[in-house]
């Protein structure tokens, strides 16, 4: 079990997130890997895992020890998601999906698990679509990131983002720079997903 020292450089996203503070650099680091759900030529979901780094304080109340390495319990899973995850709803989780241009609302997020990896903390979740996308006719566009900076989303290799379910063959996801969306007041140009059939 990880002593409650250990606990507190897991992460709390939310916390800091909703503590407002503006900084010239992040405070949270994050590796992410995305699994675009497909049903032929339509993204019906995004389904998440986002692994965070070591070495940073978090207060969450009511837990005093985790495992370490394995999913956490019911009671500690909820604790997490009610102190370090539902208040990311404001921020769409941080998940910002384009279509022609246009942000689109997701989903409340579903399968909401956390577990230990290592000794780092990992989240995995699915974001549905409001309503199936078909990339065959939109110019449609997937990034993770948070638009203060505060956060640092980064891909978790070079296939962070990957197509599952039933796609058609000629499905492809393509990373590019989206100049499109700077963050950080424009001083940060982030990754984003092309994604096309």
């Amino acid at each position: 079990m990880l002593n409650l020292s250990v606990i507190r450089r897991l992460i709390g996203v939310a916390l800091f997130v909703a503590s407002g503070v503006a900084a010239a650099h992040p405070h949270v680091w994050i590796r992410f890997s995305a699994r675009v759900q497909m049903q032929g030529t339509s993204v019906i979901s995004i389904a998440q895992t986002w692994r965070f780094s070591e070495g940073f304080p978090v207060q969450l109340v009511g837990i005093d020890t985790l495992p370490d390495n394995g999913p956490l319990d019911a009671k500690q899973t909820a604790i997490f998601r009610e102190q370090a995850f539902s208040s990311l709803a404001g921020a769409q989780y941080f998940s910002h999906l384009f279509v022609d241009g246009e942000a689109q609302r997701l989903g409340d997020p579903a399968g909401f698990r956390v577990s230990v990896d290592h000794g780092k903390l990992v989240y995995t979740f699915t974001l549905a679509l409001k309503k199936p996308v078909d990339v065959s006719a939109h110019k449609v566009s997937l990034g993770i990131w948070d638009d203060s900076f505060f956060v640092d989303y980064e891909p978790d290799g070079a296939n962070a983002v990957t197509i599952e379910g039933h796609a058609v063959s000629s499905c492809t996801v393509k990373p590019f720079q989206d100049r499109a969306h700077p963050i950080f007041n424009g001083i940060v140009v982030p990754q984003a997903t092309a994604i096309s059939c």
